[in-house]
């Protein structure tokens, strides 16, 4: 069985996808066996990044009504080494006790599964996660999105996998100014520890329109998205 991350948010725009498709990316060119799992239904952008859109046509639902074979529905990235793609529903959100089983498949075929979890949902259920497992709440680091952060975890089932912040869109500019919260005030106000802090960088979307993850920008994110990956991988 391999290791589950779900990336998870309390409010849209906050950059949780982005965050996704880089640790899966990461986790690929760190020589593990990687699936990404896009649960986002049609607001799904990983695949468009990918430049997959037109390619995956089949969906966990399809494997869970039999009208797929798992594999079939295992798309491999063809700019990653390592790398599959999936998405559990093409059209429309699906609560993952209808894809428990689908999803427990998944787990047996890579060694890493990131899981891009719907705006507002924070668990799969007590049968996936276990405590080696991670749970990255991805927020900005401004009061709406803090709060959003915050309701969320309060709803997170206890004894699953533990809850780790990815402070996203950091600008020390800005958070001088007053203007944002910095790190530290970040983990007080939601009690949880920081796995990374990622600066604002305008060569994502760059790197984005050419097929790329953000952990492969030019930019300072890189840098922070990089020792994620390491610090997630080293965790035991």
């Amino acid at each position: 069985m391999g290791r589950i991350w779900t990336v998870c948010s309390g409010s849209g725009g906050v950059g949780k996808s982005t965050l996704a498709l880089s640790l899966a990316v990461g986790a690929a060119k760190a020589g593990k066996q990687t699936v990404l799992l896009d649960a986002s239904g049609i607001s799904r952008s990983c695949d468009l990044i990918l430049g997959m859109e037109s390619v995956v046509v089949l969906d966990m639902v399809d494997v869970i009504g039999q009208e797929a074979d798992l594999r079939a529905a295992l798309y491999r990235v063809p700019q990653y080494d390592h790398l599959c793609f999936a998405c559990a529903s093409l059209y429309d959100s699906v609560p993952f006790s209808e894809l428990s089983s689908a999803m427990l498949a998944l787990h047996t075929q890579c060694e890493i599964l990131v899981i891009d979890l719907p705006t507002g949902q924070i668990d799969l259920g007590e049968e996936l996660l276990r405590r080696d497992d991670e749970r990255i709440i991805v927020t900005r680091p401004d009061d709406a999105s803090v709060r959003a952060a915050e309701r969320i975890m309060l709803r997170a089932a206890r004894g699953e996998a533990g809850m780790r912040l990815a402070i996203n869109r950091m600008n020390r500019n800005a958070a001088r100014r007053g203007m944002q919260y910095d790190a530290s005030t970040v983990e007080t106000i939601l009690d949880c520890q920081k796995v990374a802090c990622i600066p604002e960088d305008e060569s994502i979307q760059a790197a984005a329109q050419k097929g790329r993850a953000a952990i492969e920008c030019k930019g300072p994110a890189r840098h922070a998205l990089l020792d994620m990956v390491t610090t997630l991988l080293g965790t035991a």
